[in-house]
């Protein structure tokens, strides 16, 4: 009986675990992460990625965001970086991990969004709930001798 139980239990597991809720399976978090640069008459590249997945290089021009989804692990050990480049100025830094999803409850019905913003002086993060407003999280750095390539 206990043999059966088990065996019910899994098959129930895998049915749940395949209803996919806005691209995730039920039981994970969908988030989106957004940023916007707001630098006037000049583009920013960057490149993000996390243990798994790189996005490539983007251009991304002045009053444009870039914008991808994913779905939290089970281990809730989601991490994605960015390396930003410029005008001969650089910086690097996780855009999402498991800390930072806790303040992206700014939701949309199909997830909750980490907002950045791009500007000249450095980088902001949009915090919804306790402050509800933009905090600068980063400034720039001068781009160093190693990394002068961009991807």
């Amino acid at each position: 009986m206990r043999y059966m139980m088990n065996k019910l239990f899994i098959f129930v597991f895998i049915f749940l675990g395949l209803n996919v809720v806005n691209g995730c399976p039920f039981f994970l978090s969908k988030y989106f992460v957004n940023i916007h640069s707001s630098i006037h008459n000049d583009n920013v590249t960057l490149r993000c990625q996390s243990k798994d997945d790189d996005l490539g290089s983007h251009v991304l021009s002045p009053n444009n965001d870039y914008e991808w989804s994913f779905c939290q692990s089970f281990s809730r050990a989601t991490l994605f970086f960015c390396h930003f480049w410029w005008n001969n100025n650089e910086q690097i830094f996780d855009v999402f991990n498991s800390t930072m999803g806790e303040w992206c409850r700014e939701g949309r019905p199909e997830g909750d969004i980490c907002r950045w913003l791009v500007r000249e002086d450095g980088f902001y993060f949009y915090e919804p709930i306790e402050y509800g407003r933009w905090l600068k999280q980063y400034y720039w750095k001068p781009v160093s001798k190693t990394s002068l390539t961009y991807g």
